[in-house]
């Protein structure tokens, strides 16, 4: 979602929703105010968050829910933009790697951040950064499946990050992807080269491959191809300049006839 909505505007209270089971090892819980999808990848030796919640306080009731799915340790928490409902958590989880792009530091210490923060009521200075930057890719080993994390381009924001989940045929794409509404344009965002990164995200599924969003239920290929296509319409609207109104044509004056 849009970093400048207010929490005021945003309807129910932060809330956590129960993990379900997508496909073998990866869930996908529910977290309020925003409705945003929250990933956990298990692994035979560790585990995977994906996203954080909008709070650190929700961040810790996050990590404690993870204990009803699994015993396993996490291994790392990425965050997959900067936005609050994404990555205002990441103070929970001050002993493992924190992943992001590296654009997500600087973002979350301007004063965006920090209206987000006073906002839903969180000390600003209580934000977490993340320990562990990728500028392209980096991958993580659970011990029996490798989960990929690639920053494929620009979009919803600057820092966009994928999650894929080979074995699985699972990706989560953040905000790169919504099917709770329409595709979510900000001040940070990159229009002109959203497309482009969602023909990239395109190119990593296959027919059988579920993309969970950064809010709304999983999608498929055909999903994913025809928002392609409405954000590429979007895009172009917010990119073309508005025309001045032109002047009337003068008239052409009548010549006498011969």
């Amino acid at each position: 979602m849009n970093s400048p909505r207010s929490a005021a505007e945003s309807g129910p209270t932060a809330a956590l929703g129960p993990w379900r089971e997508l496909r073998s090892g990866v869930y996908v819980a529910v977290a309020q105010p925003e409705s945003v999808n929250l990933g956990l990848i298990v692994g035979a030796h560790r585990t995977l968050l994906i996203d954080t919640g909008s709070s650190p306080e929700q961040g810790h009731e996050i990590r404690d829910s993870v204990a009803a799915v699994t015993d396993r340790p996490l291994a790392a928490v990425v965050v997959t933009h900067w936005h609050y409902d994404h990555a205002f958590g990441l103070a929970a989880f001050g002993d493992v790697p924190r992943i992001a792009h590296e654009s997500v530091h600087t973002r979350l210490s301007s004063a965006e951040a920090a209206a987000d923060a006073q906002r839903l009521d969180v000390d600003s200075s209580e934000l977490a950064r993340p320990t562990q930057e990728i500028a392209v890719a980096t991958a993580i080993d659970l011990g029996d499946r490798r989960v990929e994390i690639a920053h494929l381009g620009r979009g919803h924001t600057d820092g966009d990050l994928v999650v894929v989940i080979p074995d699985a045929d699972v990706l989560f794409a953040g905000d790169l992807i919504e099917s709770a509404g329409p595709p979510s344009f900000g001040p940070d965002s990159v229009p002109d080269e959203w497309p482009a990164t969602v023909d990239a995200v395109i190119g990593l599924m296959t027919a059988a491959t579920l993309a969970v969003p950064g809010h709304g239920e999983p999608v498929n290929r055909e999903f994913v191809f025809e928002q392609r296509g409405r954000i590429a319409a979007l895009a172009a609207e917010r990119l073309t300049p508005p025309q001045p109104p032109q002047p009337p044509r003068p008239s052409r004056p009548e010549l006498p006839l011969a």
